[in-house]
């Protein structure tokens, strides 16, 4: 593991958490009510991504150091982000999960590296 990839990577995830829960507080969705605790959930679940996305530097999913971290990225936030999308009907935290993870891995693996 090298901490400066692990320190872009939470970084990024974090700024993408406040980003991700500001979004959704603003967001009227039918039948839900936001919570802090909720809001705090979503935070939790992009800093996990980018925890992830952190400790995955060696994972192989295509050929090319910035393509692989890219689809590496999308594939880590695509599955972290299911979790909290079944929660009130919002399946639009899977899609932005996926932008998160592959903004968070790409430029870990390009400044990290």
């Amino acid at each position: 593991m090298k901490p400066k990839r692990m320190t872009i990577a939470l970084v990024v995830a974090a700024i993408c958490g406040v980003f991700c829960a500001y979004g959704t507080s603003t967001v009227q969705i039918p039948g839900f009510q936001v919570t802090m605790p909720y809001l705090l959930t979503i935070f939790y679940s992009r800093l996990l991504i980018g925890l992830v996305v952190g400790l995955a530097e060696d994972v192989k999913v295509l050929k090319g150091a910035l393509w692989n971290s890219i689809a590496r990225g999308a594939i880590i936030g695509a599955i972290m982000s299911v979790g909290i999308s079944f929660y009130g009907g919002a399946q639009v935290f899977i899609p932005f999960g996926m932008i998160y993870g592959a903004l968070a891995d790409f430029l870990a693996t390009k400044f990290g590296s």
